[in-house]
């Protein structure tokens, strides 16, 4: 049986009023950010894909992911502001005007509800497009990534309250590294990051060629910024790629990883959680073909 719902003449004129505001409010959003900061690299013909990096990382990163996505899919490379030799830019909200650049890009370009897919802090970055722009989001897909950074790596009682003040110490110990500094810090974390050592002299070099201002601010504002109780807002289906080889001297294991996952993302409407059982944070250079197997199978499956 079908009910129908009469709505007052006033309220309508209340909605109407309402879509004209958001509707201004839009456009004048996109005005004010029209620049694009980021740099992006195009590969292939289809459905459209943005890939974004994370942390001290260039575009680089999704090369052979590009390479295998771009026989399907309209590939957006991106590499963020201040990051692999991008110039940086001045922001007091540096990844949230990133997202809404990224909203700009895909209007300006008439991409089509875009598969996302963001590794780590690309990762957040999809989440937070999806949180803003529902109807610009298509697929998201999170590498390694959480809506609470903190609470994946320091534990799931963890609060903003509790790792603001951490991530304000990691961003002025970024800050006050050199060059020489940033590439032994790198290669000292990126073994456990991932195995191949040919990678890992990969990214490190692409931390040498970050600004540091950016990575740690960046890392702040994960620090900072807790999606989980936004996440109901996204229309897009998930897929969430998680690992539990980089923590297992901390104590991680594949159920502990899975259901921290599980509950950082209970506010989401469409999520699949899968975890790889020998792959590090890296999921894509560590284990490629299981990343493209899941990736596949989720955007094959409407």
């Amino acid at each position: 049986m079908k009910h129908l719902f009469f709505v007052p003449r006033s309220k309508t004129l209340l909605i109407i009023f309402q879509m004209i505001l958001l509707a201004g409010s839009t456009t004048s959003l996109f005005a004010q950010t029209s620049e694009i900061s980021f740099n992006v690299k195009k590969e292939g013909s289809g459905r459209p894909m943005i890939l974004i990096p994370g942390l001290y990382c260039s575009g680089d990163v999704w090369d052979d992911a590009a390479v295998h996505f771009s026989k399907n899919f309209e590939c957006h490379i991106i590499t963020l502001p201040g990051f692999g030799g991008q110039p940086p830019i001045q922001s007091d909200s540096l990844l949230t005007t990133i997202v809404r650049q990224l909203a700009v890009y895909i209007q300006q370009n008439n991409l089509k509800k875009p598969v996302i897919v963001g590794h780590s802090l690309g990762g957040w970055l999809a989440l937070k497009l999806g949180i803003l722009y529902p109807e610009l989001t298509g697929d998201i897909v999170c590498v390694s990534c959480a809506p609470f950074l903190p609470a994946l790596s320091m534990g799931a009682e963890m609060t903003v309250e509790g790792s603001r003040e951490i991530g304000m110490k990691i961003k002025k110990g970024i800050v006050s590294q050199n060059a020489a500094q940033v590439k032994l810090t790198q290669q000292a974390m990126l073994g456990s990051m991932m195995r191949d050592p040919d990678r890992i002299a990969q990214v490190a070099a692409m931390g040498t060629h970050s600004d540091q201002a950016t990575q740690g601010e960046a890392m702040y504002e994960l620090f900072s910024n807790d999606l989980r109780n936004s996440l109901e807002t996204i229309d897009s289906r998930i897929l969430v790629l998680g690992d539990w080889q980089s923590y297992k001297e901390y104590g991680a294991s594949h159920e502990s990883v899975y259901e921290n996952l599980k509950g950082q993302f209970r506010q989401a409407r469409q999520v699949k959680i899968a975890i790889s059982d020998t792959s590090r944070h890296f999921i894509m250079f560590d284990e490629p073909q299981w990343f493209y197997s899941q990736t596949d199978d989720f955007l094959q499956h409407q």
